[in-house]
């Protein structure tokens, strides 16, 4: 999460976590960068710029919290299966590339709305707490 001081506090070896959250970032981008290498035949320090919409939409659509504390790599992963479900449909339909992101931002706004009415209506549905039993 995003309370290092408390994870410190619990007894998580923080400084270990940080340093191997590191080390797996740039060992999965260097391999990334040496797949990309091989499928493109070429380098560049721009590859991948724009792909930051897309990630975010896949995360959010498969559940993950804008704010933190809550999501899955499953729901990631069928989020993203979605986003570029979306993305190939746009092309098959042959719709204008440019309304791409229009189309991938609609979607990222619809999700953290549903997000939000699910949130609020399991709170009104729920009813108070403690009473009863």
């Amino acid at each position: 999460g995003g309370n290092y001081e408390g994870a410190r506090l619990a007894g998580v070896p923080t400084g270990r976590v940080v340093l191997l959250t590191f080390t797996a970032c740039g060992a999965l981008t260097g391999l990334t960068a040496f797949l990309m290498l091989g499928y493109y035949g070429s380098a560049s320090s721009d590859t991948g710029m724009g792909y930051e919409l897309e990630v975010i939409a896949a995360a959010v659509v498969g559940g993950t919290v804008l704010t933190g504390g809550k999501g899955s790599v499953l729901g990631t992963l069928l989020g993203a299966l979605l986003i570029k479900t979306i993305d190939q449909g746009i092309v098959i339909l042959k719709i204008d590339q440019s309304y791409s992101r229009i189309i991938v931002g609609s979607v990222i706004i619809f999700s953290v709305a549903l997000d939000q009415f699910s949130t609020r209506w399991r709170r009104t549905t729920a009813g108070p707490k403690g009473v009863g039993a």
